[in-house]
């Protein structure tokens, strides 16, 4: 793997992280690229966050992540994000040398925002006031990140799909159909795959990302529970698979937490193939509507 391989994941993560997802993305990397120079602020306290997301010691550099989910927003409240920030941040970091709002729109400023930075630095001409937005993530910290790095940052890429073969998804199966607790409904035929369910579900763009990467591969399940000499195993495992969501379901869990401990419970987590091959196994069943909710319109499985 090169670094060069890990630009499809940079541009993932710009392209569907928000709010917060997005300040820790911008964080870890922020805090490898610049070492123990970069101090993460989080809210605490009654004085919040002090208008930072983040802090580069060295240069008295103050940076404000603004990622809300959609263009429509960021260009309606960017004006009043950039304005809430003044003076107060002065007051909280009297050395302030630059200020930075580090943002996901991938078009810029709105001029009500552009004007309003302006009117700053004209009130504030010592202090620099600038903008990040995807070219310094991508040119100023993800590019600078090395191969460990870019790992530890998107450890999802060590999954690589599509090596996953017949050998890596038999024996966890195997070990569902072995360790059954339920049987069976033989009525239950699944239903076809509806894309808006990944969405209603309200799964991460990270957990999205991982599925709709291990979905060209299900047909590694689907062959070899075709060729299972056990016609009635199929039904074993639907059946574990369901059992299992529902479980969880009741006892609370976010869907990214669901999604997480179905991948543990298909045997992944040991090695990256195992866990690259739970992840084709649960794509499968997601699929294949046995697991997670439909969509209201969707005939419910």
């Amino acid at each position: 793997m090169k670094k060069i391989d890990f630009d499809i994941h940079f541009d993932n993560a710009f392209a569907t992280l928000s709010q917060t997802r997005f300040e820790d993305w911008f964080a870890r990397m922020a805090s490898r690229v610049y070492g123990t120079d970069f101090e993460l602020i989080k809210a605490g306290g009654r004085h919040g966050d002090k208008k930072s997301d983040g802090r580069r010691i060295s240069t008295e550099t103050i940076f404000q992540c603004y990622a809300p989910e959609s263009p429509k927003t960021f260009a309606e409240k960017a004006k009043a994000k950039i304005a809430d920030s003044f003076p107060e941040v002065l007051n909280y970091w009297p050395n302030l040398s630059e200020w930075v709002l580090v943002h996901n729109n991938v078009e810029g400023l709105p001029t009500s925002a552009s004007d309003k930075l302006e009117e700053l630095r004209k009130e504030y001409p010592a202090l620099k006031i600038s903008t990040a937005g995807r070219s310094f993530l991508k040119d100023e910290l993800h590019d600078r990140l090395s191969m460990q790095q870019m790992i530890d940052v998107y450890p999802s890429a060590s999954l690589n799909f599509s090596e996953i073969q017949m050998a890596h998804i038999r024996p966890l199966l195997k070990k569902i159909v072995e360790a059954r607790r339920v049987d069976p409904d033989p009525m239950n035929f699944g239903d076809i795959p509806d894309e808006s369910k990944l969405d209603f579900n309200r799964l991460s763009p990270d957990s999205k990302y991982d599925i709709r990467r291990a979905r060209p591969h299900i047909d590694v399940v689907d062959r070899y529970i075709a060729g299972m000499s056990n016609p009635q195993n199929a039904s074993i495992v639907q059946a574990e698979m369901r059992a299992k969501y529902i479980e969880l379901k009741e006892f609370g869990y976010d869907p990214d937490e669901i999604l997480g401990k179905l991948l543990v419970f298909c045997g992944g987590g040991e090695t990256a193939t195992a866990s690259a091959a739970a992840y084709v196994i649960v794509a499968y069943y997601l699929d294949a509507c046995d697991i997670f909710e439909n969509v209201p319109q969707v005939a419910p499985c």
